[in-house]
């Protein structure tokens, strides 16, 4: 899926009250047929690209985000709903049927976790090392042994 988003952190910064009637001014102007983008970067909390969360995966966000976004058609918009983050107002832009990725559509992931995959096994050497030359020793609690 390829959604936008507006939302209303509940923290504690904003309780739950605070964020439910600043939401609550998007609406109308959503209404007025403002464009969701502008209408996020004035009123949500995440206002990067207009709300804009790229594409998914199901099963990549939270529960109640996919229920409100998984019946809408392209283009709709959901009504006010939660999650545990807080309040949120949802433009579905498109649902991706599953299939074979392109091996450009893949590359950035792919070599992101490669990259990962390489920072991780030279920090578990590093570890093995540090652990081969530790002096590591198991005192009770209360024994004064000298260490």
């Amino acid at each position: 899926m390829h959604a936008s988003h507006i939302v209303k952190y509940v923290n504690h910064e904003q309780s739950e009250e605070q964020a439910e009637e600043r939401i609550e001014l998007a609406p109308a102007e959503l209404e007025r047929g403002e464009p969701f983008a502008e209408v996020a970067n004035r009123h949500s909390d995440c206002k990067d690209k207009g709300g804009d969360l790229g594409q998914f995966s199901a099963g990549h966000m939270v529960e109640d985000f996919e229920e409100a976004i998984r019946e809408l058609e392209p283009g709709e918009r959901s009504d006010i709903f939660t999650t545990p983050f807080g309040f949120h107002i949802a433009l579905l832009h498109e649902k991706i049927p599953a299939g074979q990725a392109s091996l450009e559509e893949v590359h950035d992931a792919i070599e992101r976790v490669m990259t990962f995959a390489r920072q991780h096994e030279a920090y578990l050497r590093a570890i093995a090392e540090m652990r081969s030359r530790a002096d590591i020793r198991w005192v009770p609690l209360g024994a004064s042994a000298a260490v």
